[in-house]
């Protein structure tokens, strides 16, 4: 078995008729992606504020478009939580704590007026556990012909 070759996956693509993805042509990937002004990063630089100018390196190569969104200005995105699908069919019930703080407590099932516990704390799976048995009774209720 030593005299097996190596086989990579680029030996797949080419069999299969396609292009490999060659890593020797890196510069003219990103001069066609980013432009041909920006200048290659140098990582193995040390950093920008510890040297002042005596690494050899260009302050400019150092700098990041503006376009590019830094450390700072990621720290202030607020990322909204996904409402669950449950609260579609639930109303929520809230109670006032004496600090005057709201919390919700409950559920209120809008098919069938059953309440459910439903604390701001704990999660929503019993709704949707409820909420796709309650829709299935509630269309099959309208299915079924009543006797006269």
């Amino acid at each position: 078995m030593d005299d097996m070759e190596e086989y990579t996956v680029n030996d797949d693509v080419r069999a299969c008729g396609l292009p490999a993805d060659d890593d020797d042509d890196l510069t003219a990937g990103a001069e066609a992606l980013f432009g041909s002004s920006v200048a290659p990063i140098n990582v193995d630089a040390p950093d920008a504020g510890a040297g002042a100018g005596g690494d050899g390196v260009d302050a400019s190569a150092t700098q990041t478009p503006s376009s590019t969104p830094t450390a700072s200005t990621a720290n202030n995105i607020v990322l909204k939580r996904a409402r669950s699908g449950a609260w579609n069919d639930f109303e929520p019930i809230f109670e006032t704590l004496p600090s005057g703080k709201q919390v919700r407590i409950a559920a209120k099932c809008r098919h069938c007026n059953h309440v459910l516990s439903a604390r701001s704390s704990s999660g929503t799976g019993h709704l949707l556990r409820h909420q796709t048995q309650c829709v299935k009774k509630a269309k099959h209720a309208a299915l079924v012909q009543s006797r006269i």
